[in-house]
């Protein structure tokens, strides 16, 4: 037991030396010098470096001239036919625009037809007669309103 507690207190003492042969303490102190803990302070912030709002929908709606009569109009003709709750705010039904613009230009492209997101929305629990409405209006109105900048 008593070769335990003199290997503890080796161990120990060799601890708070820091294991150095050296006659001076570990960092350089002195017994009599206070050390302040070292705090890094937080970074200030760049001023170079703005926080900015996200613009992507706006972006998108000016590239294809999606006005905001029309961005409410679609919002109007949602509601109607249960694509939205009524009232659609302003932000959502940017939103909705350049969801609808996007199906608009993939059926442009040949990517997909009408049929299929009026089969997709169907799916989802909207009935003939709303899906009709909701895609007659954003093909025979909305997508031809549509204008993209060169």
């Amino acid at each position: 037991m008593r070769r335990f507690a003199v290997a503890g207190l080796t161990a120990a003492t060799l601890l708070l030396t820091g294991c150095s042969s050296d006659s001076e303490p570990v960092g350089g102190n002195s017994p009599d010098e206070v050390v302040e803990p070292l705090t890094e302070e937080p970074a200030a912030p760049d001023p170079t470096v703005e926080e900015t709002e996200d613009t992507s929908v706006q972006d998108y709606l000016d590239k294809h001239g999606i006005s905001d009569v029309m961005v409410m109009r679609l919002a109007a003709i949602a509601e109607a036919n249960n694509y939205a709750d009524a009232p659609m705010e302003k932000p959502d039904a940017k939103l909705f625009a350049t969801v609808i613009g996007d199906h608009c230009e993939t059926v442009a492209s040949g990517e997909q037809t009408w049929n299929y997101y009026k089969e997709d929305d169907k799916s989802t629990g909207g009935t003939q007669s709303q899906v009709d409405a909701f895609y007659g209006f954003a093909q025979d109105t909305f997508c031809p309103s549509m204008t993209t900048e060169q």
